[in-house]
């Protein structure tokens, strides 16, 4: 049984981490596109790719201080698209990432997903802020994300985390009632 529930985001479905989208999201992985603005230099090889997901199926760090959330994201034709991830390490540090192969972008399919995440992990984990590192030339994820009301952290907040040159460290507070 997963450690976290599906989502619905239609019309997409956010489908907890197994070992067995290994093979499947190893080809979507493959578009080298999709390392444009990641530290990665290519795609994971299938072996790597199942051991990651062996332990991220899991739902924490294997000394249990972190919580683990990564989801696939599967639209209604039953593609697999991307992925959106997440790790709680408490309610004021939540860091996010996504990632969507290139016949997924541009349809709001990973606003959707992201915002779904962000739900869940609000209202079943009490998570409060989130952060995410993006690339400064990244223009799509950084427009996404102010979709999803993050903004640029401050000077103080960026100096506390190790955030690479490159990048520049976005977050989310829940809104103000």
């Amino acid at each position: 049984m997963p450690a976290f529930p599906p989502l619905d985001a239609p019309p997409l479905r956010l489908e907890p981490v197994s070992v067995e989208h290994a093979d499947e999201m190893h080809a979507v992985l493959a578009d080298p596109s999709i390392y444009e603005f990641l530290d990665e230099e290519g795609p994971p090889t299938l072996e790597w790719l199942r051991e990651a997901y062996a332990r991220r199926a899991k739902g924490q760090s294997p000394d249990g201080g972190e919580q683990w959330f990564n989801w696939m994201i599967r639209r209604e034709d039953g593609r697999l698209i991307g992925y959106a991830q997440a790790t709680v390490e408490s309610p004021d540090t939540c860091w996010i990432a996504y990632v969507l192969a290139p016949e997924g972008r541009g349809q709001g399919h990973a606003t959707r997903a992201v915002a779904a995440m962000i739900d869940y992990l609000r209202s079943a984990h009490g998570v409060r802020r989130w952060l995410a590192s993006v690339d400064a030339g990244n223009a799509r994820s950084i427009a996404l994300l102010a979709r999803l009301g993050f903004t640029g952290a401050d000077a103080d907040l960026s100096r506390s985390f190790e955030i690479d040159a490159s990048d520049r460290l976005f977050v989310r507070l829940p809104a103000s009632t």
